[in-house]
């Protein structure tokens, strides 16, 4: 190295990660990182930082020093771990709430009849799928991710408590489409934000303590709407239940505005010098963390892309049973025996099952570095509970009330499923524009597994409810395929990039991994992405 270069490296310590005037290989021949504007926001943080030297050499340090590096990772986890668990708590309690109603007399209060329950929990998906590309594509240009999500929370704290107010089928239908067109930004900025802060094989594991939440709900909503259920007073128990779950919405939904950090970059709570260490830990995903320009060239590659059509299949056959499960747990319990109020409780253990699985699942999958085989154990339980049903309870009379019970906390263990699937497109995808376009159509599959599933079980067929319990061993048996056919493909694109960079040089592949790490470049464009399975 001459002394130039080497002058220049000391006072430009990030010199080597900017890729504007180094080519890139690719399939097609070479890119060029044009501007700081066509690179990853780290990018342009590190370049034009006023003490770039200095901060450099304290978050260094800090990667060194095993106890500073706990410490960081800590602080990572405190700031962000119980905002996305508070949020994700609450999505999932607040498009369920019409479940727990439906047993405190909503469905009589508000005159509804034959498919009108089934088309209110579809509804909530309709006005989800319509927002989920506009709110995902405002999302990435207004570039603050936190603030946009505590402004949507509060908003559908607030419809959540325009419930209360309605006493016909339309005034349902419309607070249930509003919901899920503000509910709908919640999940791909998670995992946005999931793959801004953590290494690879520490995705999982984060991503489950978010994920988690869905199967808590379960358990609070259902204490706290028994609970409610024995209120006697003029006004219905299930509208007190709608602005107490409101109410509390839009507090967490201030508090996520307010402390909730849109990137490492823009991180209020986080000195410079931790803010490069968490860049600098973060920088051999080879998937950066955002920008805020929406690459027309990157939304066509998603499109193109084989692995996100399967990641579509895959999200979709694992929502049908969700959409059919989360509205109808509480009706099936019924119709297995059990008083209403009695549902309510009984539908607490299921969600305890899940929250083990999700936990455990998101624990093995970092552990084992495999996402597929995993996901694979979780689903059977689930496929095994659903064909009990339909064997001790063909006709709508319970055969065995024990072991229908049994089969109903069974099928809480295949919700961790789609909480993997979330930290595939965590791990596996890069290029900040095709992240969000992925991320927005896994919740379109999503929404669309979900309309799918809440018009399985059709109330002509109560009380046995034939077609729903037989949808779920279907799709989820059919996932199963799906999910080996994408570890297949995964494999098969790492093989692809060890003969691309098997064609290098060592100083050209390290100098071009350096320069890719916050390049704003996609999976597909980067030999040194490597696909977890």
């Amino acid at each position: 190295m001459s002394f130039e270069n080497e002058k220049h490296e000391k006072a430009n310590p990030f010199a080597a990660l900017d890729g504007r005037n180094a080519s890139v290989v690719d399939p097609h021949g070479k890119l060029t990182v044009k501007t700081l504007k066509d690179a990853d926001e780290a990018l342009s943080f590190l370049e034009n930082h006023p003490r770039a030297a200095e901060v450099a050499e304290e978050g260094i340090a800090i990667l060194e020093d095993p106890v500073q590096l706990k410490k960081l990772i800590r602080k990572i986890d405190l700031t962000i771990a119980p905002l996305l668990a508070a949020v994700y708590f609450l999505q999932f309690l607040d498009k369920t709430t019409l479940s727990y109603t439906a047993v405190m007399g909503i469905r009589t209060d508000t005159h509804l009849v034959g498919q009108d329950y089934s088309n209110l929990s579809m509804l909530f998906y309709v006005g989800f799928l319509a927002a989920e590309f506009p709110t995902q594509y405002l999302a990435q240009h207004i570039s603050r991710l936190g603030l946009y999500l505590g402004v949507n929370i509060m908003i559908w704290g607030l419809i959540l408590g325009f419930h209360a107010a309605c006493t016909t089928y339309a005034g349902l239908s419309i607070v249930r489409t509003l919901l899920g067109i503000f509910e709908s930004c919640v999940a791909p900025i998670l995992v946005l934000i999931i793959a801004m802060w953590y290494k690879k094989m520490e995705q999982g594991r984060r991503v489950s303590w978010f994920y988690v939440c869905n199967s808590l709900t379960q358990i609070f909503g259902g204490f706290l709407a028994y609970g409610v259920s024995f209120a006697n007073t003029k006004f219905a128990s299930w509208r007190i239940f709608y602005i107490a779950i409101g109410a509390m919405t839009m507090v967490i939904g201030l508090l996520v505005a307010l402390y909730l950090p849109d990137s490492p970059v823009k991180a209020r709570r986080f000195t410079d010098a931790e803010k490069v260490a968490v860049l600098m830990r973060v920088k051999d995903n080879q998937s950066g963390t955002q920008n805020a320009v929406i690459k027309k060239e990157q939304v066509l590659e998603t499109f193109k892309d084989l692995r996100v059509y399967l990641v579509c299949l895959a999200t979709v056959l694992s929502s049908i049973p969700n959409g059919g499960l989360s509205n109808f747990s509480s009706i099936l319990l019924t119709t297995f025996g059990y008083t209403s109020q009695q549902a309510l409780v009984l539908n607490t253990p299921s969600g305890l099952v899940g929250a083990v699985c999700v936990l455990l699942v998101g624990y093995l999958s970092d552990k084992w570095g495999d996402r597929s085989i995993v996901m694979l154990i979780c689903i059977l339980p689930t496929i095994l509970g659903a064909g009990m049903m339909i064997g001790l309870d063909p006709g709508g009379i319970p055969a065995n009330k024990a072991g229908l019970l049994a089969a109903s906390f069974l099928t809480g263990t295949f919700g961790a499923a789609f909480m993997l699937l979330l930290a595939w497109n965590a791990s596996n995808i890069a290029g900040h524009s095709k992240k969000v376009t992925t991320n927005a159509l896994t919740l379109i599959s999503f929404c669309v597994g979900n309309i799918l599933g809440t018009q399985t079980f059709q109330s002509y067929q109560a009380p046995g409810y034939i077609s729903g319990k037989i949808s779920i061993v279907a799709t989820l048996s059919a996932l199963c395929f799906v999910i080996v056919a994408l570890r297949v493909y995964n494999d098969f694109l790492n093989r692809q990039n060890q003969k691309t960079l098997a064609g290098m040089s060592e100083v050209e592949k390290r100098e071009l991994r350096e320069k890719m790490a916050f390049a704003d470049q996609t999976d597909r464009k980067n030999p040194f992405f490597v696909y977890t399975h």
